[in-house]
């Protein structure tokens, strides 16, 4: 395959493969709900060049490949990465996943493609219609492609880090759990982690009522949609289930979880911003300051919305007075964050730790902005220039002068995963009882302080003891 060249800012430059073909492409029709197949076998050289046509391509079978100039001896560590977007939205080449300051790292990336929504999640009627998880299988095969051919550009199918946020970081964990993933990757970075807190069991009759039919979903049934009619079914479905991820893998079985090193964190903040659960905050914190009423009420204010989401009856007194105490004081958009993504963190480090798996635990806190969902991302990547109003909103003002550069934060993150990706230790202590400690990463860019210490012990307390088990209600 034949790629492009890419200048970097410190003189050097990377190689980019774009829109590599892994898998068939999966059409409409019966083959969209079905396995996917691994790519025809070509002759010659296939395009794979970095241009504006195949960086707007927005194909579900494909792979994008960054490695370094020199990256020719097959021995650089080769970085997984799974994008998030709630199981439903994203793709591997949104231009935050841009992996060339991972290349300069000595990083080979490779971001995957997966297909998503009912196509890549819903399960069907019966095991002979196919995988219920279509989208696990299109990463497996990714990771099996990555196994056959990444020594072609540099990198060692040895030593295989599968990293992914929020959805994406949901579904590495997922494949520590799936024994046909034994051997695909060796460590694992999962950030942001979140996945449905509610089973299938629960969403048959909305399923149906989405998909105006009364049958249960076969693939037949499903490939004779049109594109628009999946798109609106799905639509109609994604509202019913508004408050929890409206697809996605379904039930975890911590127990089962491969015993590999692993980072795992989270932003303290999640979704404070989130759109409508900030203005009902908002909303609480005018009135009850007006009124001059204690600042508990806030939270009691929306109790049913807090049990909705699945915080015990039991914890809600003392879960009611711990959002409270916790800045910014936001107790629906901290309730929301912290039972959607930090619960699952959570527990993920703490089933692998127990299982003897080397785990490292992060989190990242506010500064001119909460420290919120996705924030790490433009960090991560180096791409605080890309899309400057979405850093803005999401990283708060002049992220580029506060968080940037060789000594800032996300230098700092970056070097910390990129030591890890090539079989390092990340540079902090590990999370194990009884101190379970974790970095702490300020997104202010200020030095660290007593109030915002470079290093935590148990900063999940709360979330681990308060908000029960991670999934609510039967399945």
């Amino acid at each position: 395959m034949s790629g492009s060249w890419r200048n970097t800012p410190d003189g050097g430059r990377v190689a980019v493969f774009r829109a590599v073909p892994v898998a068939a492409p999966h059409t409409e029709g019966p083959a969209a709900f079905a396995a996917p197949r691994p790519a025809p076998a070509w002759s010659g050289t296939v395009p794979c060049e970095d241009t504006a046509e195949r960086r707007g391509m927005r194909a579900t079978h494909t792979a994008t490949v960054t490695c370094p100039a020199e990256a020719t001896d097959r021995t650089h560590p080769v970085m997984v990465w799974i994008h998030g977007g709630r199981f439903e939205t994203g793709h591997a080449d949104e231009p935050w996943y841009d992996g060339t300051a991972l290349a300069r790292e000595g990083c080979v990336v490779v971001s995957l493609n997966y297909r998503r929504r009912f196509e890549g999640f819903l399960p069907l009627a019966s095991p002979g219609d196919g995988p219920d998880f279509r989208g696990v299988d299109d990463l497996l095969l990714g990771l099996r492609w990555i196994r056959e051919c990444i020594a072609e550009v540099g990198g060692d199918p040895g030593r295989v880090t599968l990293a992914g946020q929020s959805a994406g970081g949901a579904l590495v964990a997922w494949l520590l759990t799936d024994r046909r993933a034994d051997g695909l990757f060796h460590r694992a970075v999962m950030m942001s982690p979140g996945a449905p807190r509610r089973g299938w069991t629960r969403r048959r009759l909305t399923t149906r009522l989405a998909l105006r039919s009364r049958h249960r979903p076969t693939a037949e049934r499903m490939g004779a949609l049109s594109s628009e009619e999946l798109t609106s079914a799905y639509r109609r479905f994604a509202r019913l289930h508004a408050t929890d991820c409206a697809v996605g893998v379904y039930p975890f079985s911590l127990t089962q979880m491969r015993p590999v090193p692993v980072i795992v964190g989270t932003m303290h903040d999640e979704f404070v911003r989130f759109p409508g659960v900030r203005q009902v905050d908002a909303v609480l914190r005018r009135t009850v300051g007006r009124l001059g009423f204690p600042r508990v009420l806030e939270a009691w204010l929306v109790a049913p919305a807090m049990v909705a989401l699945g915080v015990p009856l039991r914890h809600l007194p003392a879960w009611c007075r711990c959002v409270v105490t916790t800045r910014p004081v936001r107790p629906l958009g901290r309730t929301v964050g912290d039972r959607t993504i930090r619960r699952w963190a959570s527990a993920f480090a703490e089933a692998l730790a127990e299982a003897g798996a080397p785990v490292w635990a992060y989190e990242f806190r506010g500064g001119a902005r909460p420290a919120q969902h996705c924030a790490e991302l433009p960090l991560l990547f180096d791409t605080l220039t890309v899309g400057r109003s979405e850093v803005e909103e999401t990283c708060g003002p002049e992220a580029e002068r506060r968080l940037g550069g060789p000594d800032g934060v996300g230098a700092q993150f970056r070097s910390a995963v990129a030591t890890f990706v090539h079989g390092g230790r990340p540079g902090w202590d590990r999370f194990r009882e009884p101190t379970r400690h974790a970095r702490i990463f300020d997104m202010s860019g200020a030095p660290a302080s007593p109030t915002c210490p470079s290093q935590s012990e148990d900063p999940w307390r709360a979330v681990r003891t308060l908000l029960g088990s991670l999934y609510t209600g039967r399945s």
